[in-house]
């Protein structure tokens, strides 16, 4: 009898255990699969639904962390080149010149580093690469949590002062009349680094012949053909 009840004992064993082979298995295929990203088309962004991860420095200090401030820079290029149009758009068009006085170039420098300017902006993870959303970055659009508020307009003010420090405000303006206030501002410094051509966004050009009339007005000696082309590359 017992002859007869031991095969039959062993294939329940073996039936057993293959069966939660097959569970195990189907469980860790599981959580390779979650764990996996899938592939993204070229192009396409990511969505994160949590709170982009910052390190302590980056929650507490007043100051933009080294990673950022080529960022910062292309929202200060961004926000003054706009406000600088803004300021032409309201030149009267009997006015030949659409160039800036003295005080409209003062107040437009002046006013490009205030706490507000910063509101359309915010942090958000991208492609899992922490990064800033707003009107300076048109390309990013991905869905996701994000970030703003809290210490960055004082950083914003902060860092946009500092920029200034070494040009007048007059200067500024030219670089911007000449398309080149990107490059003078951030592909010297703080976007030497992270690239070598001025972004779309933060393009600002204007006719040759008005960025001669500047030069000459202002008695700056600058050959104007010349910063016209080829400053926005290192």
């Amino acid at each position: 009898m017992l002859k007869l009840l031991l095969p039959v004992f062993l294939f329940t064993v073996y039936v057993v255990l293959c069966d939660q082979a097959t569970e195990d298995d189907v469980a860790n295929d599981i959580e390779r699969d979650e764990g996996k990203k899938p592939a993204l088309p070229p192009g396409a962004q990511s969505m994160s639904f949590s709170q982009p991860d910052l390190s302590e420095e980056e929650q507490k200090s007043h100051h933009f962390p080294g990673r950022y401030r080529c960022e910062a820079c292309q929202i200060v290029v961004h926000n003054l080149g706009t406000d600088f149009q803004t300021a032409e758009s309201k030149i009267p068009k009997k006015k030949k010149r659409k160039v800036l006085g003295d005080i409209d170039i003062l107040e437009t420098v002046e006013n490009v580093c205030e706490k507000e300017k910063f509101d359309p902006y915010s942090i958000q993870e991208f492609n899992g690469k922490v990064m800033f959303k707003g009107p300076a970055f048109p390309d990013r659009t991905a869905a996701g949590m994000s970030m703003g508020g809290g210490f960055w307009p004082v950083r914003y003010k902060n860092y946009c002062g500092s920029l200034f420090e070494e040009y007048a405000e007059d200067e500024v303006y030219d670089f911007y009349r000449q398309g080149n206030l990107f490059y003078e501002l951030c592909l010297k410094r703080h976007c030497r680094d992270a690239m070598t051509t001025t972004p779309k966004a933060v393009d600002f050009r204007h006719t040759l012949a008005d960025d001669e009339d500047i030069c000459r007005q202002n008695g700056s000696g600058k050959t104007c053909s010349n910063n016209k082309k080829g400053k926005d590359e290192l």
